[in-house]
């Protein structure tokens, strides 16, 4: 899961909990900072054994080198 650390991804639902595709694995994430909502950009600042935190960061894009599309 390290190397997902300041990957960054639109939230797909507006739920404080799901799951993201990540180099083809999937992870369930739990947005612990703001509030998500629908095309959201989350930031992945950690991970525990079972999921990875994220944080609601809208000033990052799609261009950003370190976007998970």
């Amino acid at each position: 899961m390290e190397k997902t650390l300041g990957k960054c991804f639109r939230s797909p639902t507006a739920n404080y909990t799901g799951r993201v595709s990540v180099y083809g694995s999937w992870y369930d994430y739990k947005v612990t900072a703001g509030v998500p909502a629908i095309g959201a950009m989350l930031e992945v600042t950690g991970f525990t054994t079972s999921e990875l935190l994220v944080r609601v960061n809208n000033y990052l894009f799609e261009s950003d080198v370190n976007y998970l599309g």
